[in-house]
């Protein structure tokens, strides 16, 4: 920088208070975490949806003894407070799935429930809401895959 164009500042806070106002107008992007929460629930809701059409009608029709039920339970998550989701279970015969919501505030996503079967726990990220991806891999390696049909029996045919 040209020093003609340079202003002579004796202290810190000429310096400061030059620099505040230069600054433009800052607008605060603040988020509503009751609405945060409530697209969150629904989300979950619409997975269990999902889980019903795919995973349990396609046991179901496969002559599997299907029984399931939802368990409500509190958790707690900073800014939001304590609220009430479902964890929802699934017994097909001998096969047992169960899902567990996590919460909305992790970080890349909008939020998590893990999908625990026999062998593995298989985390489900909402990429977008309701839009509900497989998480494969870790680290570099990660890849965010889409909760549907063709991948649910990749997942089934790697843990049953």
């Amino acid at each position: 920088m040209d020093d003609k164009k340079k202003k002579h500042i004796k202290t810190f806070s000429e310096f400061l208070a030059d620099r505040k106002k230069s600054e433009p107008e800052k607008i605060e992007n603040k988020v509503d975490w009751y609405e945060r929460k409530t697209l969150w629930l629904k989300s979950i809701d619409n997975l269990y949806n999902t889980v019903d059409i795919i995973i349990v009608n396609n046991f179901r029709n496969a002559g599997f003894e299907v029984s399931s039920k939802k368990e409500k339970v509190r958790i707690f998550e900073e800014y939001i407070g304590a609220y009430d989701v479902e964890n929802y279970y699934i017994k097909a015969d001998n096969f047992e799935i169960k899902f567990f919501p996590v919460g909305t505030i992790i970080i890349g996503a909008y939020g998590r429930v893990n999908m625990v079967l026999t062998n593995d726990t298989v985390k489900l990220v909402l990429h977008n809401w309701n839009d509900w991806r497989i998480v494969s891999g870790i680290g570099s390696t990660m890849k965010l895959i889409v909760f549907n049909e063709e991948n649910i029996v990749k997942i089934f045919q790697e843990n049953l």
